[in-house]
């Protein structure tokens, strides 16, 4: 068993309890220190995306949420307290995707920035690595498409230069924003047909599903 935390400091720490450590370990009052395996600062690796540091100020920020890709095992998500997401290949340790939303067109931008405290729950799709988010500055949620090669729209190395026209016309791969009535602060999906239900921060539970068609013979 490998076992991810992270927390207010940027960093995501690694357990390996594969040597024959219990879990419990963690539970017990009478152990106070488990030193983990190793950990990564997302600052300093997010600093090496091409591009993004002469973008954008990056410095450490609180980690709101880690999850394991179901479709993709070597995927850990992160979605971080300014609303930005991203992925980190647990095999090298690098950030292979980053998706940094853009919050113009917020009617108050001070209360959006105030209101950032507020936790937020992302949660992987069962299939196809699709990242459900609630968004940061919108009332509404993002589903990023997080998928596993550089065809991804989030991917560090995506480039549409390199897209070929037919590939630009068959491919189906891209981020989109679902708007909602209310802010979402998590997102919980079936592990069979996908349906997300997102929590909101007026309490309420929305349940949003793909519309399905008769395919005709």
């Amino acid at each position: 068993m490998v076992l991810f935390g992270a927390g207010k400091n940027g960093i995501i720490y690694m357990w390996d309890l594969r040597g024959g450590t219990s879990s419990t370990a963690f539970q017990s009052s009478k152990v106070r220190h488990y030193s983990p395996l190793t950990s990564v600062k997302l600052a300093s690796v997010l600093e090496k995306v091409g591009g993004l540091k002469a973008q954008s100020n990056i410095v450490p920020k609180e980690v709101h949420s880690i999850n394991i890709n179901p479709s993709c095992p070597y995927q850990l998500a992160f979605h971080l307290d300014d609303g930005w997401s991203g992925v980190l290949d647990i095999h090298n340790f690098q950030v292979t995707h980053v998706h940094c939303p853009p919050h113009h067109g917020c009617e108050d931008v001070k209360n959006v920035f105030a209101d950032l405290s507020c936790l937020r729950k992302p949660s992987w799709l069962p299939t196809y690595s699709i990242y459900a988010v609630g968004s940061a500055y919108n009332n509404g949620i993002h589903l990023l498409d997080f998928y596993p090669d550089p065809s991804s729209p989030c991917h560090v190395d995506y480039s549409e230069a390199i897209e070929t026209d037919m590939e630009r016309k068959t491919s189906q791969k891209q981020n989109k924003f679902v708007p909602l009535s209310e802010g979402v602060t998590a997102c919980s999906t079936h592990p069979l047909n996908g349906t997300i239900v997102a929590g909101t921060k007026k309490s309420s539970l929305l349940v949003i599903s793909q519309k399905y068609q008769p395919v005709e013979a």
